[in-house]
């Protein structure tokens, strides 16, 4: 069923927020854990390339089809849809561990599934942001959404790394595991204290579709600014694929995770940047 409202709420879109965080924390932990455990059991690095991939490939497939379904159902079902069906390939991958170790193709199959569920969370999540603040709440909110975004780069990694010196990555996995319950919960606390309403009119998939390609289309500036963001995304992603093997070739995986969190602090300096510049609006907007 589609929705049609506009609530301005804070505090949940805080609860919204954290449980988030914690849940992007979680995958990240996830990420990093199963690409060092393929890479020192197969010492291949085009089988960590291939877990990569298929953590973010449906992702890239599916967001705008996810887009379109977060416009015509309910956002907060496809949000705990979405978080509480990916823990399915994460306990594919643990169970298959514990039996005696996971194969690169169980692992892979388990990262695929868990990762096409995620593609629902996304756009309801944000989506669901803009439901919940009003413009100028949004605008202090924006910092925020950023730093939840960033964190599976900027903590993950240094967390996975610390732990994976004292334990394995069936550790990391029941940590993940254990997020998408918050995450679900949070997200149901959310929901009950948001009225829907039912839009008048629906158009097709199709429809909806196309109507979203020519909204983005005809603006040359969007379009060229999501140009330039999935060229960015698709170096940086390269260069992860290139950086992860060459580093545990010579190094541990805490070595590693110290080094991706370096590298990603630049993400927490944009959004404290963002954040702040969000409250001086509101601020001016006040006076």
């Amino acid at each position: 069923m589609g929705e049609c409202f506009k609530k301005s709420n804070f505090g949940k879109f805080l609860l919204l927020w954290f449980g988030e965080l914690i849940s992007s924390i979680g995958g990240g932990l996830t990420s990093f854990g199963l690409g060092v455990y393929v890479f020192h059991r197969t010492g291949s690095a085009a089988g960590m390339a291939l877990v990569t991939i298929l953590g973010f490939l449906p992702t890239l497939l599916f967001s705008v089809p996810a887009g379109v379904m977060a416009d015509r159902y309910d956002r907060r079902v496809l949000m705990m849809v979405g978080d509480g069906c990916s823990a399915l390939g994460i306990i594919y991958i643990l169970i298959c561990m514990m039996h005696g170790g996971a194969s690169l193709t169980q692992i892979c199959a388990g990262v695929f599934v868990s990762s096409v569920f995620s593609s629902l969370l996304d756009p309801s999540y944000r989506a669901t942001v803009s439901d919940l603040l009003t413009k100028e709440e949004f605008s202090k909110a924006n910092g925020l959404v950023s730093l939840a975004g960033s964190a599976r780069y900027l903590i993950s990694p240094l967390v996975a790394g610390l732990l994976l010196s004292v334990s394995d990555v069936k550790l990391l996995l029941i940590l993940d595991i254990s997020t998408f319950a918050f995450t679900v919960a949070a997200t149901a606390v959310v929901k009950r204290g948001i009225e829907t309403k039912p839009c008048e009119k629906e158009k097709s998939f199709i429809e909806s579709l196309k109507e979203g390609w020519d909204a983005v289309h005809e603006k040359k500036g969007i379009f060229l600014l999501i140009l330039v963001s999935a060229a960015m995304t698709l170096f940086l992603g390269i260069f992860q694929i290139l950086a992860e093997p060459l580093i545990l070739s010579f190094a541990d995986s805490k070595t590693l995770g110290i080094g991706e969190t370096v590298c990603a602090s630049g993400m927490l300096c944009s959004s404290l940047i963002l954040g702040m510049r969000g409250i001086k609006s509101i601020q001016d907007l006040e006076e």
